[in-house]
């Protein structure tokens, strides 16, 4: 029952992602027709101590609420205000630091453009706190409407002010409007009159110490390439950089970032049984690399007529960095569960060790890396430090669950033959057929090669799925799902050919 609310609440999470991704890209691919790289790489610039501040003052309340046995009315007063200080705090540190921090990257604008910015995490920080009880019971279906409804405004927003104004200033309204809007919606839908106090502090305390160190300085390791870059390249440079970037993160992002909080719910009920605990976490871990995998090695091979198609002539000089920065993202996928399993278990501490050792590896990486080779050396230091803190995640994880290195590897070997079937597939599939660069014609290229890919990786996977004597896994799931539905499809074909 566990499993298949967690894994109702987990699809649930990822379909209210995926539709706000999906206009998300559909929202960026229409500004980067209509604007230049260097009105990207101008936000990208403002963005970068945007969120490195918002890290520094994270409070992961809701987690932390979602951690505790009952949930009492004080805390959600406590939460509040807690949220209510980190959003002052975080806009005064901002209109601080504005000038000077645009006076280093020699850009006056961006000292509007980054105060206006800081309404982005403030609002984030000042949701309803008593969507933790929703979370706690793994009911996502609000915060789905929420996140659909917030994204649909930013989308108008955004669009609107691009063919007002033609500048950068629409990216910026985009960015705020969307958690302006979900946090207004869950204090319409949830009335909620909150009493300012700090009675219950000592609950978030331990919780948001280790949380917090360990967002700082994983916004140090994510964003300090783009801050270098910044200051090295121009800003049509950064943008395209930058883009790229967005290109390929979409995706990944969409999938997985909403797993996690069903997963920390589903890790925290089972943390008291070692053998189910770690079942559930290899069952999903192993989900993660069959999903993640063929993914990113797909989005690779396909990145030249991905960018052609979607971003247009002007964004060419982004398909080597889509490519390679697909890549990077590959060692992410063995460890990123790390994240809900330590907070579950109260092992936050793992994940701030995990960050400093991805910022010590890292950070002269991209140091040298920028200087001597530009965006091409920070994606070389990526793969080099990601591929680390995989290894050190993977050990970690072994530690707090009992799961050997092996068995972690051993779960996902299926996944990683079929991929490299689809990639050799692929790789024979485009240098045999150059179809042009016509629009048409990259477009049938383009899905020629996701379908066959597609087609290529499901096959294989599930042919050494039989051959391994159809082990429980993301099949096994699959197939039930696939049944369900044709049962119900069955069934409401039954009672409606009767009535006709």
């Amino acid at each position: 029952m566990l499993a298949h609310n967690t894994a109702f609440s987990g699809a649930l999470m990822v379909l209210a992602r995926l539709i706000s991704r999906v206009m998300d890209l559909l929202t960026m691919l229409i500004l980067a027709r209509l604007l230049s790289p260097s009105d990207f790489g101008l936000v990208t610039i403002a963005m970068t101590v945007i969120l490195i501040l918002e890290a520094a003052l994270e409070m992961p309340l809701s987690q932390a609420l979602v951690r505790l046995p009952e949930i009492k009315e004080s805390y959600y007063h406590t939460a509040f205000t807690l949220g209510l200080l980190r959003g002052v705090l975080l806009c005064s540190a901002v209109y601080i630091i504005a000038v000077p921090f645009a006076s280093f990257y020699k850009h006056r604008e961006l000292v509007p453009l980054i105060e206006f910015l800081s309404l982005a995490p403030a609002a984030r920080g000042l949701l309803n706190p008593r969507l933790a009880q929703f979370a706690k019971d793994l009911n996502f279906k609000y915060e789905f409407m929420f996140e659909l409804i917030g994204k649909l405004a930013a989308f108008i927003a955004g669009i609107v002010t691009v063919f007002l104004t033609h500048s950068y200033w629409s990216i910026a309204v985009c960015t705020v409007a969307a958690p302006l809007v979900i946090a207004a919606q869950s204090y319409a839908l949830f009335p909620f009159r909150p009493r300012l106090t700090l009675v219950d502090w000592r609950i978030f305390v331990d919780f948001l110490g280790w949380i917090s160190l360990s967002q700082i300085v994983l916004a140090i390791n994510w964003q300090s390439d783009q801050l270098l870059l910044g200051k090295l390249m121009r800003p049509a440079q950064l943008g395209l950089f930058s883009l790229a970037n967005n290109v390929t993160n979409i995706p990944l992002s969409s999938l997985f970032s909403p797993l996690l909080r069903p997963l920390l719910s589903a890790f925290s009920m089972l943390r008291e049984d070692r053998t189910r605990l770690q079942n559930s976490f290899q069952s999903a871990a192993s989900a993660v690399i069959a999903i993640g995998l063929p993914l990113l090695v797909g989005q690779s091979i396909v990145a030249a007529p991905m960018v052609r198609l979607l971003l247009g002539q002007k964004w060419l000089g982004a398909i080597p960095a889509v490519s390679l920065l697909s890549l990077s993202l590959i060692p992410l996928l063995f460890g990123m569960l790390l994240t809900p399993l330590s907070m579950a278990l109260g092992e936050t501490r793992a994940m701030v060790w995990r960050n400093v050792l991805q910022m010590c590896v890292k950070l002269p990486l991209v140091i040298v890396g920028a200087l001597k080779y530009g965006f091409m050396g920070v994606i070389a230091a990526r793969i080099i430090s990601e591929t680390i803190t995989a290894v050190y995640c993977m050990v970690i994880i072994r530690r707090l669950s009992g799961l050997s290195v092996a068995r972690q590897l051993v779960s996902c070997w299926r996944s990683v033959a079929a991929v490299a079937f689809m990639a050799v597939i692929l790789e024979t599939f485009t240098s045999y057929f150059d179809w042009g660069i016509a629009p048409p014609w990259v477009a049938a290229q383009l899905g020629a090669s996701v379908t066959l890919g597609a087609a290529a990786y499901t096959s294989c996977l599930f042919l050494l799925w039989r051959i391994e004597g159809r082990p429980q896994g993301l099949e096994t799931l699959a197939l039930r799902m696939l049944a369900r539905l044709r049962q119900r499809l069955v069934r409401t074909a039954g009672i409606v050919t009767p009535s006709a």
